[in-house]
C-alpha cells in the first residue's frame, strides 16, 4: 500500500500542469479539469482509507527518490501515513472539492479566473505533500508551496494597494517560519547525526532514549518547531496576520485561512509530538500559548465590525484550544476539533457575502444602547479597557512592527552608504579574493581561517540588511541579494572541509535566477520604466509575461523548490556546527531577509496600482 502514497501528490500536480496552457476565457475546461482532478483524488482517498482500515490501520512508510545524498545527511522524498494523515487528507479533499464548485460561479468572468484555479490546485498539491510527507525535508517542500500560493492569492487583486501590501506582511512572517523550520531540520541532523524520518519518531522511545535525555533535545528542538507552528496557525503574538490575509477572494480565504492552511501549525505539533510528549514544562508552554490566544482572539472577534475579521479571530481562538488538546495528549479530540472547525469556518466564509446582503436589505441593524453603565467602577473601567484593546486588536500589528521589523530597518539604514558602485568595486573584489583562498586554503594561516566564516557571514548579512531597506533602485537591491548569497556560501566554505559540489548546488540556482531577474529589471529600465521601490508600479498590467518570468526568478533566488538553491539551503546549514551560534544566527537572518527583500522587489515593481494615468485605478482594498 505504501507505494500508492505518491499518487496523492501526483494527481493534483498533473491537474495543475494541464490548466497551465488554456487561456483565461476557457473557463469550462479549467473548471472541469480542476473538478475531475480533485474528484479523482477524493475518491482515491476514500478507497485508500477503507482498504487501509480493513488492514488494521497500520502505519505506512515508503522511501521515495533521493535528490541528494552525503555522508551525514540525505535529501529524499519520503512518504508516511497514519491516522493524522488520513483525517487531514480526507478533510482537505472534501473542502477543496466544495470550494472549487463554489468558485466556478464566484470567480465567473474574473480576469484572474485561470490564475485562481492554478493557485488552488498548486496549493492542494502542497497540502498533500505536507500531509503524506515522511520526513522534514519533504514536509518543507509542501510548506514552501502553500506559503507561495498564499502570497499569490492574498495579492490576487494585484491592481489594488492593500491586497499587495498585506500579502507582503503575511509572506514576511511566513518567511520567518520557513527559516525556523530549516533550523529545526538542521538541529535534528546534528542531534541524530543523520536525516530522520517520521517513522523514526514513531518509535523514538525504544531506539533513542539517550538523545531524549539531552537538554538540547528537550528544549531547543521542540521550541523551534513551536515557533513555526505559532506563526503558521496565527497564534499569539503572531495573530494579526490572519485577518490581513482575507484581502484575497472569499473562496481562497475559506480554503486557506478558514480551514486548511491555518491548521498546518497544529499538524506540525502532532507530527513532532514524540519530541515533547514526556516534557511537562514544554506542554505547559504550549498550553499557555493556546490559552492566551483563545482569550485574546475571542475578545477581538466579539467587537470587530468586519465579518471576515470576526471569523478569522474565531478560527484562531479554536486553534488555540486545539493546541491545548494536543499538549494534553488528546490526539483524537484534536483531530475531531480540526475537522469541525475547518468545515464550520469554510461554511461561514462562503456564506458571509450573502449574510451581509440579507442584513443590508432587511435592515436588521437594531442597536439598543445600554440603559445603565458603571464605567467609574473598577470592573467598569476594566471592561472599557478590554473593549478598547480588542477594538485595536491588542496592538499586535504595531507590536510586531516595533519589536521585530523596525530594529532590523534601523540597523539596515546604518549601511545606506553601500551602492551599486561599491558592490562592483569593493565587495566584488573581496568576494573574488575569498573565493581564491577557498580553493587555496594552504595560503591562509589556520589562525585566520577560524575567523573567516563569521567575517563573510557578517558581510553577507550586511548585504541582506541593505537590500531590505533599499527604497530607491530595485536593481541595486537585487544585486545586494545576489551578493548576500555569494558571501553566505563563502562563509560556510571556510567553515570546514567538504565537497565543493554542495556549494555549487547552492550557487547554481542563485546565479541562474539572479541573472534572469537582473535581465528583467534591465528590460524595464531600458524601456524608460520606473523601477524604484518607493511605491507600487503595477507593471504586470502591461507586461504579464515579464512579470511571470521575474516571479519565477524571485522564487528561485529565495530558495523555492524549483531550483537547486532549495536543496542548497539545507546543505549550507548542515555544514554549520551545532555550537556555532553566531554563524547560525547570521546565516539564518540572511536567509530571512533576502527572501523578504526579493518578494518586496517583485511586489513593488510589478504589482499594485499602475503608475500610468490612462489606466483605471482600483479601490485600495478588495
Amino acid at each position: 500500500m505504501s507505494y500508492l502514497l505518491q499518487y496523492f501528490i501526483l494527481i493534483p500536480l498533473i491537474g495543475f500542469l494541464f490548466i497551465l496552457f488554456p487561456s483565461n476565457k476557457q473557463e469550462k475546461f479549467i473548471f472541469w479539469t480542476t473538478i475531475i482532478t480533485i474528484s479523482a483524488h477524493l475518491l482515491g482517498t476514500i478507497a485508500f482509507i477503507v482498504f487501509w482500515g480493513n488492514n488494521g490501520f497500520p502505519v505506512l512508510f515508503a522511501k521515495g527518490p533521493v535528490l541528494y545524498a552525503a555522508e551525514t545527511s540525505e535529501f529524499s522524498i519520503d512518504f508516511y501515513f497514519d491516522k493524522v494523515s488520513a483525517v487531514y487528507l480526507l478533510v482537505s479533499g472534501i473542502l477543496t472539492f466544495l470550494v472549487s464548485i463554489f468558485s466556478r460561479y464566484y470567480m465567473h468572468r474574473e480576469k484572474g479566473f485561470k490564475r485562481f484555479f492554478n493557485n488552488l490546485l498548486f496549493f492542494f498539491a502542497g497540502i498533500n505533500v505536507i500531509v503524506v510527507s515522511g520526513n522534514f525535508e519533504t514536509l518543507f517542500i509542501g510548506w514552501e508551496i502553500i506559503g507561495i500560493t498564499s502570497f499569490f492569492l492574498i495579492a490576487f487583486y494585484r491592481d489594488r494597494y492593500l491586497p499587495v501590501k498585506n500579502a507582503l506582511k503575511v509572506v514576511s512572517l511566513y518567511r520567518l517560519a520557513d527559516i525556523f523550520l530549516l533550523l529545526g531540520i538542521w538541529l535534528c541532523h546534528h542531534v541524530f547525526e543523520k536525516s530522520i524520518t517520521f517513522f523514526d519518531l514513531y518509535d523514538l522511545q525504544a531506539h533513542h532514549i539517550d538523545i531524549i535525555q539531552q537538554r538540547s533535545f528537550q528544549l531547543v528542538i521542540p521550541g523551534v518547531f513551536l515557533v513555526v507552528a505559532l506563526i503558521k496557525s496565527a497564534q499569539f503574538p503572531f495573530s494579526s496576520w490572519l485577518p490581513r490575509a482575507m484581502e484575497g477572494p472569499t473562496t481562497s480565504s475559506a480554503i486557506f485561512y478558514g480551514s486548511l492552511s491555518v491548521h498546518m501549525g497544529a499538524f506540525l505539533l502532532l507530527r513532532t509530538y514524540p519530541f515533547w510528549e514526556h516534557n511537562l514544562i514544554f506542554k505547559i508552554v504550549v498550553i499557555a500559548f493556546g490559552l492566551t490566544t483563545s482569550l485574546v482572539a475571542t475578545s477581538i472577534s466579539m467587537v470587530q465590525s468586519s465579518v471576515k475579521t470576526q471569523i478569522a479571530y474565531s478560527s484562531i481562538a479554536q486553534i488555540g484550544i486545539i493546541f491545548i488538546e494536543i499538549a494534553l495528549g488528546f490526539e483524537y479530540l484534536a483531530l475531531i476539533h480540526f475537522a469541525g472547525n475547518a468545515f464550520l469556518r469554510t461554511y461561514q466564509l462562503l456564506v458571509s457575502p450573502s449574510v451581509l446582503n440579507y442584513l443590508i436589505h432587511e435592515q436588521f441593524f437594531n442597536f439598543i444602547p445600554p440603559q445603565h453603565t458603571e464605567n467609574n467602577s473598577f470592573w467598569g473601567k476594566l471592561k472599557v479597557s478590554l473593549y478598547i484593546l480588542s477594538i485595536k486588536e491588542w496592538n499586535l500589528d504595531a507590536m510586531m512592527y516595533k519589536f521585530l521589523w523596525q530594529p532590523i530597518k534601523k540597523v539596515g539604514n546604518w549601511f545606506s552608504f553601500i551602492s551599486a558602485r561599491s558592490i562592483a568595486f569593493a565587495f566584488g573584489p573581496i568576494y573574488l579574493l575569498g573565493l581564491f583562498f577557498v580553493y587555496n586554503k594552504a595560503l591562509v594561516p589556520t589562525s585566520i581561517i577560524l575567523y573567516l566564516p563569521g567575517l563573510f557571514a557578517g558581510l553577507g548579512l550586511v548585504m541582506a540588511l541593505r537590500a531590505f531597506v533599499e527604497r530607491k533602485n530595485a536593481m541595486t537591491a537585487w544585486l545586494l541579494i545576489i551578493m548576500n548569497q555569494l558571501f553566505t556560501s563563502l562563509s560556510v566554505a571556510f567553515n570546514e572541509q567538504f565537497d565543493f559540489e554542495q556549494i555549487h548546488i547552492y550557487l547554481s540556482g542563485t546565479i541562474v535566477a539572479g541573472l534572469v531577474g537582473y535581465l528583467c529589471l534591465q528590460r524595464l529600465k531600458g524601456e524608460q520604466e520606473s523601477i524604484s521601490l518607493e511605491r507600487f508600479h503595477g507593471h504586470s498590467y502591461e507586461r504579464p509575461r515579464l512579470t511571470l518570468l521575474f516571479m519565477i526568478a524571485s522564487m528561485g533566488l529565495s530558495g523555492f523548490p524549483i531550483s537547486p538553491t532549495f536543496i542548497g539551503e539545507d546543505l549550507i546549514l548542515g555544514h554549520i556546527h551545532h555550537n556555532q551560534y553566531l554563524l547560525t544566527g547570521l546565516t539564518a537572518l540572511s536567509l530571512i531577509l533576502d527572501g523578504l527583500a526579493t518578494f518586496r522587489i517583485y511586489a513593488r515593481v510589478f504589482l499594485g496600482p499602475n503608475t500610468k494615468g490612462y489606466h483605471e485605478v482600483a479601490y485600495r482594498s478588495s
